[in-house]
């Protein structure tokens, strides 16, 4: 009890053994530091002994973190595409941007792995700029060679989406580029939608203005259905684990179907992520699903990749392997 309130303490703790995990004192210490940022990560509140591969892990960690300043001041960071198919028709209307990092040390760093860092140290903000900048100049790019009908998908992280002039930053990105403002999809996570009020006033602003925005790897947040009341946005993206099981597991496939239909009822459209086979495919056509995207179609690919797929008046044919 402290001035007649109950405070209930917590802790996070990194435990080392002697002599596996050091011979010394300050070797045992930063093993058990070690250890403390895994017990952290792994939500605080709770212990983690050390392992030899949390060392390996925090050196990896620092080098990105090292090299990704560098990285995002220099633009080293490219984006490829994904299009996102009209299940009915077989068309492509629109494309995701996704960002990649290859670096000359480092090799490929996964975007789960330098994006979370970037978020962790402040740079997301100047990230997220540059992606929507090169993501706007790409669409009218297409605009210009007739490909207007377009749409791009583009992922805003949780921590950027708080700030204030996320709103007025693209805006005038897309006013500045001459875009349509419907033709642009910020995807966010469900968490975005349910942790915080002022997120709710965002996405009505955005859908003032026309900008449609989709709530990423739907089904996997905490009571995701209740939280649909509360959405104030335009798509649902049924995240690609139900997708994986949706031939092989009945359960799943009464829990895509029963997303599809309640999105519908909600008046929400409907994208599935991560198709790889026909005959997911076929499924999610008897579910009446909207969109697809994944594998089946097109890895992701180069801008000017794109451009040539755009041109060639693709469309998915109803025979397995001829896409």
């Amino acid at each position: 009890m402290l001035a007649g309130r109950k405070l209930v303490p917590t802790c996070s703790i990194g435990i080392a053994h002697y002599p596996a995990d050091g011979d010394s004192l300050n070797a045992l210490i930063k093993a058990a530091d070690t250890a403390l940022y895994e017990a952290k990560d792994l939500g605080k509140n709770r212990y983690s002994f050390y392992e030899s591969e949390f060392t390996e892990k925090a050196e990896y960690r620092f080098q990105v973190e090292q090299h990704l300043r560098e990285a995002v001041e220099q633009r080293q960071i490219t984006l490829v595409y994904q299009p996102q198919i009209d299940i009915a028709s077989g068309e492509i209307i629109g494309v995701e941007a996704l960002s990649r990092w290859h670096h000359p040390q480092l090799g490929h760093v996964s975007p789960i792995d330098f994006i979370k860092i970037a978020e962790q140290i402040g740079l997301i903000k100047p990230l997220t700029e540059w992606i929507l900048q090169t993501v706007c100049d790409q669409m009218a790019v297409w605009n210009s060679e007739g490909f207007s009908g377009i749409h791009t998908a583009v992922n805003i992280s949780p921590d950027h989406f708080l700030d204030k002039g996320l709103v007025s930053l693209i805006t005038d990105t897309l006013e500045t580029k001459g875009i349509a403002f419907d033709k642009l999809e910020l995807e966010v996570t469900e968490s975005t939608v349910q942790t915080n009020a002022q997120n709710l006033s965002a996405f009505q602003r955005l859908k003032d203005l026309g900008i449609s925005v989709a709530i990423d790897d739907f089904g996997t947040g905490y009571s995701s259905f209740s939280s649909l009341k509360h959405m104030n946005v335009d798509i649902l993206k049924i995240d690609k684990s139900f997708i994986d099981d949706i031939l092989t597991d009945e359960k799943t496939q009464v829990l895509v179907s029963s997303m599809i239909k309640m999105g519908h009822n909600l008046g929400y459209k409907i994208i599935a992520e991560g198709i790889e086979s026909y005959a997911q495919l076929q499924l999610l056509q008897q579910l009446q699903c909207d969109i697809g995207q994944g594998y089946l179609f097109s890895k992701p690919i180069t801008a000017k990749e794109m451009s040539a797929i755009l041109g060639s008046n693709y469309r998915v044919r109803e025979v397995e392997g001829s896409f």
